[in-house]
């Protein structure tokens, strides 16, 4: 068993940390020893040792921390056998200083207090940058300013404290981890249409409100005077996952007030059968808290109960509707509801790793400093990012879509992808399909 010695400084902290990269991530036990040693100092049970020093939270004290004062500055690149490990506290360099006759390899970078900064988005909380809607942007962020969104460092430095550990003498095999594909569905919207007043709404809208004559001739040859909905495509989805064996999340809203953002009656007879239909398929009913829901515990609970009362399967997972988020407090109420996890960490307008980590986790408070019961499954990217946000071509995307694929399958993690219902038979979507369709034959 590996035995860890540090100061007892923020002990919650440093003990998730803990958690998280060798528990979870090396798959392995540990004992903590709390000393006077200023950094952290990892003994193996042949006596070597390696110590990651500790350039966070012996300069801060209490919960000073969260302010802008100590987000990192520069991220300089650490090089080491072949790789590179971006190091956003510490220095960058690794060498081997010998002790007792033992060779032990310190390395400058402080791979716990980065993997804190990442996992528990507490950037977030001290950064007052907002977008329209309440969200942190992307270009505010470390990943972004620092170059590295494209990449899961967190798992990274997973690699490195293994690699470190191995060059000691350890003798532990780290757990298989194969890469996997989670398809989850945003439901904002079961139906395109309710009444036919609202197929003639469409038909007018592509040549009154947007001024687009393509658009009206294919609604007018595709949809208009048919019995199909456009954004009924369960059917349709559902033998494509059966043929690429996808189980998927689909995530509904609950029952609101008439005219809120992406209303629909989540008791009405289609939506329910629509969840009978794809539980029947083995697929998965999650919730989509509503634009209001992400600060307002309450109207989370009345929304989640709204739809347990009709969903056929319990809920116990979900994403928030834009996105939108608040850390740690829009965490702290999925947890007090029991969830099981949440997938809302992803940026809107970049895809990419968010948390730096392409694996599920168990997310932390830091401001009642402890660990919660609820997993975050951080998302990579949506349709609508890539198509709308960042404006891609449908060739530019599916590119972007495998350079990241190719930084999950190498950590053998999980690709948390999401495409709307809505992103299908329209206009502007219908060229995207397939995006879709080689992304998940890839």
């Amino acid at each position: 068993m590996l035995t860890i010695e540090t100061n007892a400084d923020f002990a919650v902290e440093k003990e998730y940390c803990f958690h998280v990269l060798f528990r979870e991530m090396l798959g392995t036990d540990y004992r903590v020893v709390w000393t006077t040693e200023k950094h952290y100092r990892i003994r193996l049970p042949n006596g070597a040792s390696v110590v990651i020093e500790d350039r966070f939270w012996g300069d801060v004290s209490a919960n000073n921390y969260l302010n802008v004062n100590h987000l990192p500055a520069f991220c300089p690149s650490l090089k080491y056998e072949n790789r590179d490990y971006a190091v956003l506290y510490g220095r960058p360099f690794i060498q081997e200083i010998t002790e007792n006759d033992q060779t032990t390899r310190q390395c400058g970078a402080d791979l716990f207090a980065s993997t804190f900064f990442m996992l528990t988005r507490w950037e977030e909380y001290v950064l007052p940058d907002r977008d329209a809607h309440g969200r942190f942007p992307a270009a505010a962020s470390a990943a972004v300013r620092f170059g590295f969104m494209d990449r899961p460092v967190v798992n990274e430095w997973a690699d490195l404290l293994f690699l470190l550990l191995q060059k000691a003498g350890w003798q532990h095999t780290r757990p298989e981890r194969r890469y996997k594909l989670s398809l989850s569905c945003d439901v904002d919207h079961p139906r395109l249409w309710w009444s036919a007043a609202d197929r003639l709404k469409t038909l007018g809208g592509s040549l009154f409100s947007r001024g687009n004559p393509d658009e009206f001739k294919y609604w007018l040859l595709n949809y208009t005077f048919g019995a199909h909905d456009p954004y009924d495509v369960f059917d349709e989805w559902l033998h494509i996952f059966r043929e690429h064996h996808l189980q998927v999340h689909f995530n509904f809203l609950g029952e609101r007030k008439r005219g809120s953002d992406c209303y629909y009656p989540v008791r009405h007879p289609f939506v329910r059968k629509t969840m009978e239909k794809l539980v029947a398929q083995g697929h998965f009913i999650g919730f989509h808290p509503s634009y209001e829901a992400y600060e307002n515990a309450g109207t989370f609970e009345r929304e989640l109960e709204s739809l347990r009362q009709v969903s056929p399967v319990p809920v116990q997972t979900g994403r928030q509707h834009y996105l939108r988020f608040a850390a740690p407090f829009t965490w702290r109420t999925w947890d007090a509801a029991g969830m099981d996890w949440d997938s809302t960490l992803g940026y809107s307008e970049l895809e990419g790793f968010r948390c730096g980590i392409c694996h599920d986790y168990p997310v932390f408070d830091f401001l009642e400093r402890k660990m919660l019961r609820l997993r975050e499954k951080p998302l990579i990217a949506m349709d609508v990012t890539l198509a709308q946000y960042r404006e891609l071509t449908p060739e530019k995307a599916l590119e972007s879509l495998l350079h990241l694929k190719e930084q999950v399958v190498r950590h053998g993690g999980e690709f948390v992808f999401l495409w709307h219902n809505s992103s299908w038979n329209t206009y502007f979507w219908a060229r995207w399909k397939s995006v879709f369709l080689q992304f998940i034959s890839t």
